[in-house]
């Protein structure tokens, strides 16, 4: 079961994709449908990281995988998601929990 908020994290690709809920996943046709790199992942907010795997009947599937990010993993997608954005002093960004910096990083969106 996946914890959200989530984020989805492309393969060689600092930009980092913000899901807030189940009902946002449902509801978005192209995050369902979109065709996902093997290596691209959702990583929600307890840092279980789910693949992506494409199915023919329901689009997208997340599947829990046995990778658990650490929050430092975490903040690190952040950073360089918020760096590749033009966001200044990134190194000073800290969270004190995953769910929190995935907050951070909502906040970041609405800049």
């Amino acid at each position: 079961m996946i914890n959200w908020p989530a984020i989805i994290k492309f393969s060689d690709d600092p930009e980092l994709g913000y899901v807030v809920n189940q009902s946002a996943w449902d509801s978005d046709a192209e995050l369902r449908t979109f065709r996902y790199d093997e290596s691209d992942w959702l990583i929600d907010s307890s840092g279980h990281v789910y693949s992506l795997m494409t199915t023919s009947s329901s689009g997208v599937l997340p599947q829990r995988t046995e990778k658990v990010m650490s929050l430092e993993e975490v903040l690190g997608l952040i950073k360089a998601h918020a760096a590749q954005g033009g966001s200044c002093c990134v190194a000073k960004l800290y969270a004190p929990t995953i769910d929190d910096a995935f907050v951070m990083l909502a906040s970041l969106a609405e800049v």
